[in-house]
């Protein structure tokens, strides 16, 4: 049953990606092909190879269109929006989690994941949180997520002592925390 649930949602999160690009291709596509329709009467083939001449300026606009964006991408001026808009998208409820949850699943340039699931001691109790950054003065940044919901919870400082790194993925600790904790799984690590 285990084997079956992660390959569906291992399934889900390759296919999701996949559609939209299909879907953002596809309505590209069709906006290229009408701008690209008037090309037609300026050029005395109907087809080239059996494809439209149409249908051959629409890909190679959306090529041009791709070459453009890339080149943009890459200058100040764009990182600059990007940034500016990720500062924006901040003040959205839930956007700062989703964006270190999904950052999370990558590698920082160390190869450390960049939210790691802990476990934090308190006074009489320990839980389940997300590490997501160590201060040079030994302090542990750490996101406490609610319970069932974790994408709403708190940050908190705390010495360096009373966190536990353990042997889950976040995905792993994401379901648990959504299961409230009847998901076996959250190993301590050794």
């Amino acid at each position: 049953m285990h084997f079956l649930k992660a390959t569906l949602i291992g399934g889900v999160a390759f296919l999701i990606p996949v559609v939209v690009l299909m879907v953002v291709f596809g309505k590209a596509f069709e906006l290229m092909s009408r701008l690209a329709a008037p090309v037609q009467r300026f050029v005395p083939l109907e087809s080239i190879g059996g494809i439209a001449v149409a249908d051959l300026v629409a890909v190679l606009a959306m090529v041009l269109v791709c070459f453009l964006a890339g080149l943009f991408a890459m200058s100040r001026v764009a990182r600059r929006f990007y940034h500016r808009l990720d500062a924006l998208l901040m003040l959205l409820p839930g956007y700062a989690f989703i964006k270190s949850f999904s950052q999370s699943l990558s590698l920082d340039a160390s190869g450390e994941a960049l939210m790691v699931p802990v476990q934090v001691r308190f006074d009489d109790y320990s839980q389940l949180c997300f590490e997501v950054g160590r201060a040079e003065d030994g302090e542990v940044t750490i996101y406490l997520p609610g319970a069932p919901d974790p994408w709403s919870g708190s940050l908190i400082r705390v010495a360096a002592d009373r966190v536990e790194r353990l042997t889950i993925s976040m995905p792993q600790a994401v379901s648990y925390i959504r299961n409230l904790g009847r998901e076996r799984g959250a190993g301590k690590a050794s």
